[in-house]
């Protein structure tokens, strides 16, 4: 279990990169400090309409609006954090 515990906290950092690095660069974008790219033209299109932009949908899971992919986020990292302070859980879902 410390083995998926690893790779799932690797995974969760690989999404979290992810996601600073693109809303950086949207923000530099729409500043005009850069120029907008398709992957970044992709991913303001999906937050303006409330979706997933889909460079995050190909490294994380399946939602279907930013919000409730959000909340997924938030719970991930909880159960990770409790895993990794408190000690194995009980049960756990994979």
């Amino acid at each position: 279990l410390t083995v998926h515990l690893r790779q799932e906290i690797d995974r969760l950092n690989i999404i979290l990169d992810l996601t600073r690095s693109t809303l950086k660069n949207l923000r530099l974008a729409v500043a005009g400090t850069v120029a907008l790219s398709g992957d970044l033209v992709d991913a303001l299109d999906a937050l303006f309409d409330a979706n997933v932009p889909p460079k995050w949908l190909k490294k994380s899971w399946e939602s279907s609006t930013i919000g409730s992919w959000f909340q997924g986020l938030l719970q991930r990292y909880d159960q990770l954090d409790k895993w990794l302070h408190r000690g194995r859980p009980k049960a756990y879902w994979l």
